[in-house]
């Protein structure tokens, strides 16, 4: 690579994760922005900030991978001539975070998303966060119970039969794309928040204050602003086509691609490992953690469900069907079942002879 290409793309990684910071502060950068910048500034901040934070995102990890992946291999290129399982990666997403989704939401949880954000605004504070003492036991606290509250969701819904038939519509995916981390319908999103909604207010955000520039905990504040940024966009690029396990620190701290498509894959061995989003502790201490040999490839690896009842049809209709009725249709089917097994059973009559 010469060096002017190496600068251009030096440049325009950097350019990439400063745009993920932006997204991951969205809200703060744009107070602080109107509060001290120039009005010259505000030519090019208004137009940026008029972008969702969540387009922002998406912006910044696509750039990402086609950074470091190339374009062939890039889930960019799968939007030019998308297969059924991406053209439903791309209706999950519009449902998910490019429409008024939370009003949407409560229609298509069927009022599930509606009682949880009813129930998290009327509901008294349980948090013991304020018994904790600074603000980096705080937040470490409140970032490590949020992790932990995650992971055993996750598990829940690969051993609850219910929640799963809403959850593999996740793994039904066929081709990991950037977009399939958006991959799920609104019920299933709400029985997500419905899971984690009581034993999360249980430790919450810092009560205390940010630590400023002048404080020595000022560099636990930087700390968490880098964790933040990653982990804001560490989602997409987990279901991305990256092939990188980030060395130790995948091994042993934040979950990185290669290990969270192992996660997605069809192989059996690999079945009902690496349910964590962030940290990989939790899957190391409860036995779930799986890894494979350094030389293989993990983009090779298929991914999806061995019985896939969706991606069968690539037209619009098939794939409005397919995420509108044949989700909720699996999900009846195995709510009936459930409901059925708990129904007792009347006694026969014995009749006599």
């Amino acid at each position: 690579m010469s060096k002017l290409k190496s600068l251009y793309w030096s440049l325009a990684f950097a350019g990439a994760c400063a745009l993920g910071a932006v997204s991951a502060w969205y809200a703060q950068v744009k107070a602080y922005s109107v509060a001290h910048l120039p009005a010259a500034a505000h030519t090019l901040w208004p137009l940026l900030l008029a972008v969702p934070a969540s387009i922002l995102t998406l912006a910044a990890a696509y750039l990402i991978e086609v950074l470091l992946v190339g374009w062939p291999r890039s889930s960019l290129k799968m939007l030019l001539r998308p297969q059924a399982t991406v053209k439903l990666d791309i209706l999950s997403i519009l449902t998910m975070i490019l429409l008024p989704q939370r009003h949407l939401g409560w229609l298509l949880s069927f009022g599930l998303l509606y009682a949880v954000d009813f129930y998290a605004a009327q509901r008294a504070t349980i948090s013991i966060t304020r018994l904790l003492s600074t603000w980096g036991l705080q937040i470490l606290c409140f970032l490590l119970f949020q992790s932990f509250l995650r992971y055993w969701m996750h598990r829940l819904e690969h051993s609850v039969p219910a929640l799963w038939a809403l959850h593999k519509f996740h793994h039904s995916a066929e081709q990991l794309t950037i977009l399939t981390s958006e991959r799920q319908t609104q019920l299933a999103k709400g029985f997500e928040e419905a899971l984690v909604l009581l034993p999360a207010g249980l430790l919450t955000l810092p009560t205390v204050a940010v630590p400023g520039a002048a404080s020595p905990a000022f560099t636990l504040a930087l700390i968490y602003f880098v964790y933040r940024t990653f982990i804001h966009i560490n989602g997409y690029l987990c279901h991305s086509n990256l092939n990188s396990g980030y060395g130790w620190i995948g091994r042993w701290l934040l979950v990185s691609p290669r290990m969270h498509r192992l996660h997605h894959a069809t192989a059996p061995a690999y079945h009902n490992k690496n349910f964590t989003f962030d940290l990989v502790i939790w899957d190391r201490l409860f036995g779930t953690y799986a890894a494979c040999e350094p030389e293989v490839d993990v983009r090779d690896i298929r991914v999806g469900l061995h019985e896939n009842p969706f991606n069968r049809h690539p037209t619009t209709g098939g794939v409005l069907r397919e995420y509108f009725i044949t989700t909720l249709v699996l999900f009846w089917q195995e709510l009936r079942k459930g409901i059925s097994a708990c129904r007792p059973r009347s006694s026969a009559r014995v009749t006599s002879a």
